[in-house]
């Protein structure tokens, strides 16, 4: 028999009542239901940047988007 390496949610919160486990369970399901679809519309659009998701300069940025810097 194999193994189960990954922690189930009661594993990872066992302080949680059944019905606030049963509650975190069918979040977490739609939270992956809305990455899977954000992934597959994104590998479905045809985009000539597609797998980039942020702006490429060459360079790392140093600060948040919209943040003011002094220089």
């Amino acid at each position: 028999m194999e193994k189960k390496i990954e922690p189930t949610l009661h594993e990872l919160y066992p302080y949680l009542t059944e019905k606030e486990l049963a509650e975190v369970e069918g979040t977490f399901e739609r939270y992956l239901t809305l990455v899977l679809r954000i992934f597959e519309r994104l590998e479905s659009e045809p985009n000539p940047q597609a797998g980039q998701l942020t702006r490429n300069n060459g360079t790392l940025p140093c600060t948040a988007l919209g943040s003011k810097s002094s220089k």
